[in-house]
């Protein structure tokens, strides 16, 4: 594994140079997403499909019935002009609309004795005209299955009375002036024909006559035209025909309770999928190694499960056959291969924030280290919030901070002994107001100097990096430096700057150390499983690979 300096992270760029080997999208990566929330889904779509049954089987269930109603051309149809062929060819989509004018249903409402307003029955009544046709189906819904069928054909009465009716007041003005003109005339014949058989004189005789004769003809005219103005109605009149009554039909319509059930239970779980895809995507934490390799281009050192603790000790002292000691030793092993040209004897580990476990990485990587056979000293440098004395149950009197004001004979003084013989540990000591600018002293440089000349390493424990610039300070003074993140904790633009922060101090960034991994997680369990699938290592009691 080669080294991986700050030139790779440069600030120039707005974005981290890409693996050519990955994919832009990890299927595998969603499918886990799924699975993992598989719960929540399925729970999502069973409460989703209670609902809709429990509202559904609530429901009043309603019937449907149909009409179908022919609508005639009228019988001079062969003989009129393109213009009243146009008429003729829009009538039924008219009659359509007509259907469910006001005085057809209130006409229905009045047939059927019904108590339900014009508005109501509207709601319950469709019509569709049948493409290519004359034909116009009436569909009616009604809780009962007989009331529904009287309606549907009740409809069909009474708007083609409605259509009779409309066609018939066209030609009224006209027959009713004729037939007054008819019967007057007829009354000046009664009236004339009398005066002639009483008439004797001859004038008048003849008078009368011609008078007669001229009240016939116009008589006649008038029953002429009279007869010409109904055929005409006749003929120009549409009629609308019940093709098909309507009968009950006792299958309700609605609800479907069993249909809508299963669209609720579907329509619910792609909702908590799609709300669970959706979290997933505004979620800014680092979710597994692969992101951080695939974003960011920076290797993974190691990847550390969850794991309890014992009266606070570090796991690889108090459990070192455990699984999680095994995961700190593969961490020992790839921070060795790291850097290949030479040693790395001053290590810095620190983090984006404090809620990463910093400490524990630095704590458990300082006891691996020493049953490695190496001698080792583990330097608390968080002169703000120090842990590490109460990692290993120590005395915090002489500390870091306390050698800046005393002569190098006090630093064998500061370093206090642990269980394994070859861990020491330096605590931070007294508290100071300015930590930054100690641990950029000369004088911590030569604290660092001396140490290396009694130790093989130097582990460094440092604040956060974007809580204070100690870390920063000092990492560019040191052989390398480990970021350790949490998954679902850390985000990924805290883990950017803290890059870019390190960065513009020329830091050479060894890698990243996954911290608190669940592997039950069958998430988070799945990317931990298939890092260590790929080569594990084995080790004694004492450290030493096995195989």
């Amino acid at each position: 594994m080669d080294t991986y300096s700050s030139e790779r992270f440069s600030p120039v760029s707005s974005s981290y140079a890409a693996d050519p080997f990955d994919s832009g999208v990890d299927i595998k990566e969603y499918l886990y997403l799924l699975w993992s929330w598989a719960w929540v889904i399925i729970l999502a779509g069973l409460v989703a499909g209670a609902a809709a049954y429990f509202i559904s089987s609530r429901q009043v269930p309603m019937y449907e019935t149909t009409t179908r109603l022919l609508v005639s051309d009228p019988p001079s149809i062969s003989t009129i002009d393109s213009k009243s062929m146009l008429n003729t060819s829009t009538m039924p989509t008219t009659y359509s609309e007509m259907v469910l004018d006001s005085p057809v249903l209130q006409g229905v409402i009045d047939d059927q004795n019904l108590t339900l307003t014009v508005e109501q029955l509207k709601k319950n009544i469709s019509v569709e005209l049948i493409n290519q046709t004359q034909l116009l189906v009436v569909t009616v819904t009604d809780p009962d299955p007989v009331r529904a069928a009287d309606m549907a054909n009740s409809l069909a009465r009474v708007f083609a009375d409605r259509v009779r009716e409309l066609q018939s007041q066209r030609y009224t003005t006209s027959k009713d002036g004729l037939q007054k003109q008819v019967t007057e005339m007829g009354t000046q014949i009664e009236k004339t024909t009398r005066e002639l058989e009483i008439t004797t004189n001859e004038a008048s005789r003849q008078q009368l006559e011609a008078r007669l004769t001229e009240y016939t003809k116009l008589y006649s005219d008038l029953v002429l035209n009279y007869e010409k103005v109904r055929l005409s109605e006749a003929q120009t009149s549409t009629n609308v025909v019940v093709t098909e009554p309507a009968t009950p039909n006792y299958t309700p319509v609605s609800p479907r309770t069993m249909q809508n059930t299963f669209l609720a239970v579907v329509v619910g779980m792609l909702l908590a999928a799609g709300t669970i895809f959706a979290v997933d995507m505004l979620d800014d934490s680092i979710k597994n190694p692969e992101e951080v390799r695939k974003s960011f281009n920076i290797p993974i050192l190691g990847v550390i499960a969850r794991h309890e603790v014992t009266d606070g000790k570090p796991v690889c002292e108090a459990e070192p056959r455990s699984p999680v000691a095994e995961s700190f030793r593969a961490l020992r092993t790839n921070i060795n291969f790291a850097s290949v040209d030479r040693p790395l004897r001053k290590i810095v580990i620190t983090s984006p924030t404090p809620q990463d476990g910093k400490t524990t990485i630095s704590t458990n990587l300082a006891v691996v280290v020493a049953q490695g056979e190496k001698t080792v000293v583990l330097v608390d440098a968080d002169l703000r919030r120090p842990q590490v004395h109460h990692r290993f149950g120590l005395m915090n009197r002489l500390g870091l901070s306390d050698l800046f004001v005393k002569p190098d004979d006090a630093i064998t003084d500061a370093l206090q002994r642990t269980t394994s013989p070859r861990l020491a540990v330096m605590t931070s000591g007294s508290l100071p107001p300015n930590p930054s600018e100690l641990l950029t002293s000369q004088r911590m440089g030569k604290i660092m100097e001396i140490l290396l000349h009694g130790f093989d390493m130097i582990v460094i424990d440092t604040p956060p990096v974007l809580t204070v610039t100690d870390a920063a300070a000092m990492a560019q003074s040191v052989d390398g430096v480990i970021l350790v993140a949490k998954p679902g904790s850390t985000k990924k633009s805290a883990f950017r700057q803290s890059l870019e922060a390190l960065q513009a101090v020329n830091a050479t960034i060894l890698g990243v150390v996954l911290n608190e991994v669940n592997p039950s997680s069958k998430r988070y369990g799945y990317y931990y499983n298939k890092y260590y699938a790929k080569g594990k290592y084995y080790y004694d009691g004492e450290g030493k690979k096995k195989g």
